[in-house]
């Protein structure tokens, strides 16, 4: 893989109606600019300690926690299917197949059924990689190793729903890590360039995310082209 050829055909991607493009990733930017690791059950643990010893209001601040907890995680999995979608867009515009996105095309997923599918697999990938992740060393060296195979998951189902092929998530994740053979070490090197811009975007306060959360995603988009023509998947 050209990692340096690759980041030039994404820049190249994003070039014409940058702004459009961009606007497909604008709620997680805001997350970045937040500072994403927010959780709406925060008040949670903070109101228990001021409760203690009062019933009343430790049953409320429970409650409370409890819808908190609620809303998180709802939001959580609605940030995942538009983001989701988004890539999917990223996708067409690589392939030259759209030019003008508009930002309500990040909902089509819930309009059309795929959202379904979309959280299902990010739930599964997730919570196989969560159970793995309690194992000491081994539990780690595997999910480390599944991560890197699934890692194309979400191009594969975008074009197993436009083929018409999709036959459940396992399915999705078998053909990734079939595409991925021999390429995992590949992809984590193409990972860690990345790094520097990470950095700089923490640095920024993550206003440079309107760069790189679209720069990034659409070279991941490359990488994953480049894997369907080197390997003929």
């Amino acid at each position: 893989m050209n990692r340096i050829l690759l980041k030039s055909n994404a820049k190249a991607a994003l070039r014409e109606n940058f702004s459009s493009k961009m606007l497909l990733f604008i709620v997680p930017i805001i997350i970045g600019i937040i500072g994403g690791g927010y959780s709406f059950s925060w008040r949670f643990n903070h109101s228990l300690d001021w409760t203690a010893g009062h019933t009343l209001f430790t049953a409320l601040a429970l409650g409370a926690g409890l819808v908190g907890t609620l809303i998180g995680i709802l939001f959580a999995i609605f940030v995942t299917i538009i983001t989701a979608a988004a890539i999917f867009n990223y996708i067409k515009i690589y392939r030259g197949e759209r030019e003008n996105p508009k930002i309500n095309n990040i909902f089509i997923p819930f309009h059309d059924g795929t959202a379904s599918k979309i959280f299902l697999m990010n739930l599964v990938r997730g919570l196989i990689l969560l159970v793995l992740a309690f194992i000491p060393i081994i539990g780690w060296a595997i999910g480390i190793y599944l991560a890197l195979g699934w890692s194309q998951a979400t191009y594969v189902l975008f074009d197993q729903l436009e083929k018409d092929n999709y036959t459940g998530v396992m399915n999705v994740l078998r053909a990734s890590a079939e595409l991925m053979h021999g390429f995992r070490a590949n992809y984590f090197v193409f990972q860690l360039s990345f790094l520097g811009w990470y950095i700089l975007t923490g640095i920024t306060g993550g206003f440079l995310g309107f760069w790189t959360i679209p720069y990034t995603n659409m070279a991941r988009v490359a990488y994953y082209q480049e894997l369907l023509e080197q390997t003929s998947f």
